[in-house]
């Protein structure tokens, strides 16, 4: 038999006799790489970016390929990890007939890059299948068209091949070291060696509850849209780690702390499940964490898409309280007259009243707000977009009287007070500081109607 070919052999029947246990890792790792392959084609899509709304979807969806990147390689390591033991006795015989470490290094290697190559060819060419329909479901729910073209990404592929490749050789580089480090006697004897008592990783289940708190204070703390999103797939990463931790180790020490209680443990009720968890979560705290990731996952997914599809309508309606709106951008008082009149004109035509009128001048500007400080000046944008207390909003400027005509109030305001009305929280200071302008008196916050609100950009 040609040498050169014994490996492979070697390799391609240690697979097909345990294919009971490789076929779930392989459908596993297939899965995962026609998800990633999915995910990169909609970031990538000239299709999708050309929808309404699409530049933001993909800016999520890029965001999206991080996240499942980290997701895969935790949880490939873990499914790899019930594979080795598995494979140990037959390593074992194979040294004990003479084979070295070297040689069955070889053979994991050349299992490994067999494993690698099928899912990656048939994990894309699943992703290239379905693309196309993750493509329609996405323009049916941001009702755009629908393109006929059937499109290929090579730069989602060759992303996928470089991120699966570095998966893949840290896990053999794992798998090598288990079998490097083990005698051959242990080897054959892995399966039937008692379980060693699971020990307490108190450092790994405290990084576990900080990194879960620290995901949470993001979440709970994070006010600004704008900076929500960019930090939103952080907080992501940070609960998919904590999570894994919290089962894997922070389970572990709960136990250990349970069974340090002496009145609670010694008792019939406790004794003997706490004893039982114990090595259970020790054994299994991997494959939970990644059950709980993936139900997260899904209920996310779903509702979050459910909400946002149903809520579409009340969106519109929030954002667009009338039916129509006409802009006249002009300093020219005698235009917005003349388009009130040609607007009159054209609903007469057709046999239309208007209702609900909403009509006052106001000037848009963008700046930047530290306490009540503002800036007009554009370059120094970075430094107003720090968070905390630092944000930019865009302001609309509308003279008293039409404040008055909007409100049904009648306030009159001196040269140099102004009536400030937030969106979405209070403005505690008396004074208001324009640099470009000079410091003015605030008489009166107060909340104006929703469809002059200013928007956070």
């Amino acid at each position: 038999m040609n040498s050169s070919l014994l490996y492979p052999r070697l390799a391609v029947t240690g697979i097909i006799k345990n294919r009971r246990t490789y076929i779930p890792y392989i459908l596993t790792c297939i899965g995962m790489v026609m998800i990633f392959y999915i995910i990169s084609f909609l970031s990538d899509s000239k299709f999708v970016g050309e929808m309404k709304g699409g530049d933001i979807m993909q800016l999520y969806l890029g965001f999206g390929c991080g996240v499942m990147v980290i997701f895969s390689a935790i949880f490939l390591f873990y499914t790899n990890s019930f594979l080795i033991r598995r494979r140990k006795t037959e390593f074992g015989l194979y040294n004990i007939l003479g084979m070295g470490k070297g040689n069955i290094a070889v053979i994991l290697i050349w299992e490994t890059a067999l494993i690698y190559l099928f899912s990656l060819a048939t994990g894309l060419l699943c992703g290239i299948l379905f693309s196309k329909l993750a493509e329609l479901l996405l323009a049916k729910m941001l009702a755009s068209g629908v393109s006929t073209v059937f499109d290929v990404s090579l730069p989602s592929m060759l992303s996928a091949a470089v991120y699966f490749a570095v998966i893949f050789f840290l896990i053999m580089l794992n798998s090598l070291r288990q079998i490097s480090l083990s005698k051959p006697i242990e080897l054959m004897k892995s399966e039937s060696f008692g379980e060693k008592p699971p020990k307490a990783n108190y450092f790994f289940a405290i990084i576990g509850v900080i990194l879960l708190a620290a995901a949470y204070c993001i979440a709970i703390f994070t006010e600004n849209p704008v900076l929500a999103v960019m930090v939103f797939f952080i907080a992501v990463i940070l609960v998919i780690i904590a999570t894994y931790l919290l089962f894997i180790s922070g389970s572990v020490a709960l136990c250990r702390l349970l069974q340090k209680n002496k009145k609670y443990y010694y008792k019939t009720n406790h004794f003997i499940s706490v004893s039982q968890m114990t090595y259970r979560m020790k054994r299994n705290g991997a494959g939970l964490a990644s059950i709980c990731i993936l139900s997260t996952m899904v209920l996310v997914t779903l509702s979050s898409t459910t909400c946002l599809y149903i809520g579409a309508e009340d969106m519109l309606k929030d954002r667009y309280q009338r039916d129509v709106a006409v802009n006249s951008f002009t300093i020219d008082e005698g235009v917005g007259e003349r388009t009130r009149a040609i607007a009159d004109s054209i609903l007469q035509e057709y046999g239309e009243a208007p209702e609900n009128i909403l009509s006052y001048r106001y000037l848009e500007i963008t700046g930047g707000f530290k306490g009540n400080t503002v800036t007009l000046d554009s370059s120094r944008a970075e430094e107003f977009f720090s968070g905390g207390e630092s944000d930019i909003r865009q302001i609309y400027i509308i003279p008293v009287e039409d404040y008055n005509k909007l409100s049904g109030e009648g306030i009159e305001l001196s040269e140099n007070e102004v009536i400030i009305c937030p969106e979405d929280k209070d403005f505690p200071f008396d004074t208001i500081n324009i640099e470009e302008y000079g410091i003015l008196d605030v008489k009166k916050t107060a909340i104006l109607l929703s469809l002059i609100k200013p928007r956070l950009y």
